[in-house]
């Protein structure tokens, strides 16, 4: 009796989990459809000829798929002269940990339902034609490392709950031209892997904050064409890791130090 109970026990949760399954798959897929439906320009027809109920959701052009779960875990549609704006049902996509539809013409706002992508670790929305302020919701994304906002229109403060992200490794939000805000004093201890942060071309202001050199792997810090003001940090001249440093065309003012000690330094541009 024991062991029939255990047996009924087991197929119900391999149907439970069949159906589970198969709700999430549509899931994904109806999202998908749902981003499709939104872009009004597909010059080369990729979505149209590709993306249909004929084809399965795991073989559809840029996009890949867990091999345990067979959920949605990357979507990579780059460069493909894709217009309008991007649907807020990506925000279902919930096994996704790689997201780069850099290089189109989308436009409008970043929906707030990209913070609900738990899993993301790519962010690649550069070159496009995206307007508005970034949301805050994506200091919820706890797993990102690569954040890519640049060339777009987007304008307003930053929110400082990008900037403590710990996982982050690489920031790009250069040449917005509108964006706006300061460095925090905590960037260092609260992005200990940052590698690479690029803000040029913005309207960023106040000072620098002291304790740069704990940024201990960072590579290139690129702060040209803002409005960055007062004293440079003594300790920006003791960065070990620095290969690139870029902060002309703002309003810094002092002297520069006679002892520098950047010894990994190729690019230095006052």
């Amino acid at each position: 009796m024991v062991a029939r109970t255990m047996i009924i026990a087991f197929l119900v949760l391999l149907t439970y989990l069949s159906v589970t399954n198969a709700s999430n798959i549509t899931t994904d897929e109806a999202s998908l459809l749902a981003f499709k439906a939104h872009i009004t320009s597909d010059p080369n027809g990729m979505l149209s000829k590709n993306w249909t109920k004929r084809t399965h959701i795991c073989n559809w052009i840029g996009i890949s798929c867990s091999k345990k779960h067979q959920r949605v875990t990357s979507l990579v549609l780059k460069s493909f002269g894709f217009r309008d704006s991007i649907a807020t049902d990506i925000g279902n996509l919930s096994f996704l940990n790689f997201l780069d539809i850099g290089n189109n013409s989308f436009h409008g706002q970043i929906p707030d339902e990209i913070g609900r992508l738990r899993r993301l670790k790519y962010l690649y929305l550069q070159m496009n034609n995206l307007t508005g302020q970034i949301p805050q919701s994506l200091g919820f994304l706890t797993r990102l490392q690569f954040l890519h906002l640049s060339e777009n229109r987007l304008f307003g403060n930053v929110p400082l709950s990008i900037f403590s992200v710990s996982s982050l490794k690489d920031i790009d939000l250069s040449r917005n031209y509108e964006l706006t805000g300061s460095l925090p004093n905590e960037i260092c201890t609260n992005l200990p892997v940052l590698e690479y942060i690029s803000l040029q071309d913005n309207q960023f202001v106040g000072e620098l904050p002291s304790g740069l050199n704990i940024c201990t792997k960072l590579e290139v810090l690129s702060l040209s064409y803002n409005k960055f003001t007062g004293n440079l940090p003594r300790d920006m001249w003791n960065m070990s890791k620095v290969q690139e440093l870029f902060i002309g065309w703002n309003n810094f003012i002092g002297d520069i130090p006679n002892e520098i000690n950047l010894p990994s330094i190729r690019k230095l541009s006052l």
